[in-house]
């Protein structure tokens, strides 16, 4: 039989862990359709995005203690299962058709840090007369600092200026003056804390939690979350023999109207050309002159992929 200590140091070793114990992402997955089984209409439009929150646990850290790569991909089907109970509520038990995954683009741009907070806002970015491409954005809160009001400042300087000879204040620093802006990649939010207010006058302490800052010259300052990952997701709406269900046939079923007009071709067609564009990225079928030719009537030279060979 286990010590005491083992019981305990399994059990913290299994809670620990719990968002990957068997069974917890079908149930975790299962719930969405449970918690909108009487939902009939969409309650997130076609064009709207949907937001879903999570928290870095020990299960999702790597080697280098942040999020780690499968993590990515394993938030982003909640996030997808999510977004498509809202667009297209019932989708699998009423209407009887499958959402399939075929690919996946991730783009990293700064870490999710250890036991940090992190929202994926998940949207469907376009679409064509088969595939339905999905953006996901991967969004941490900034650290807030305090930002100068640079007027103020400028016209402080000017006074001190002219006052300079006939008094002993201090004059004006450089740091007052000039503002500072931070290098987002240096922002840890698990050391983000608001500044406390000064003691003693509750105007003031007022003042400084507003403004984030004891400095008369502070600002308060709107600042947008700092963006982590960028992620594509391409699917398809299959029926249950097989068929590809159109993508704008598929919105119009599921009770999507325009707001006006060619609302939604506007739309797909801003978002198709980042898509494009995309794809085109690295891509190794893509016809390509070679370069040590000097004949510029050379036929286009065609480079293998080395995905669609066979061993």
């Amino acid at each position: 039989m286990p010590s005491d200590a083992t019981k305990v140091a399994l059990v913290l070793i299994a809670l620990m862990h719990a968002k990957s114990l068997p069974g917890v992402y079908t149930l975790r997955s299962l719930s969405y359709f449970f918690k909108r089984y009487n939902l009939h209409e969409p309650s997130t439009g076609l064009l709207e995005a949907s937001r879903y929150h999570s928290r870095v646990w020990f299960d999702d850290l790597d080697l280098n203690i942040h999020l780690n790569n499968s993590s990515y991909n394993k938030m982003m089907d909640y996030a997808r299962i999510d977004l498509c109970t809202r667009v297209f509520p019932g989708w699998q038990y009423r209407h009887k058709f499958d959402m399939c995954l075929a690919q996946t683009v991730l783009f990293f741009k700064a870490e999710v840090p250890r036991f940090s907070k992190y929202t994926i806002t998940s949207r469907i970015f376009t679409w064509d007369d088969k595939w339905i491409w999905m953006q996901h954005r991967f969004s941490i809160k900034r650290k807030v600092r305090p930002v100068r009001n640079a007027l103020n400042v400028i016209q402080a300087a000017e006074l001190s200026a002219k006052e300079a000879e006939n008094t002993s204040s201090e004059p004006i620093r450089d740091e007052d003056v000039v503002v500072e802006e931070e290098d987002e990649d240096d922002i840890d939010p698990i050391e983000a804390k608001a500044p406390k207010g000064n003691q003693g006058n509750n105007a003031m302490n007022t003042y400084t939690q507003a403004n984030f800052g004891g400095h008369p010259n502070d600002a308060i300052a709107e600042v947008p979350d700092k963006l982590c990952c960028i992620a594509y997701s391409r699917m398809v709406a299959k029926h249950p023999k097989g068929k590809t269900i159109v993508p704008a046939k598929l919105f119009e079923k599921m009770g999507h109207k325009e707001a006006f007009e060619g609302e939604w071709e506007q739309y797909r067609v801003l978002g198709m050309s980042l898509i494009e564009g995309m794809m085109k990225i690295g891509d190794p079928t893509a016809d390509v002159h070679s370069s040590s030719s000097s004949s510029s009537t050379t036929a286009p030279r065609r480079i293998v992929n080395p995905t669609r060979a066979r061993i």
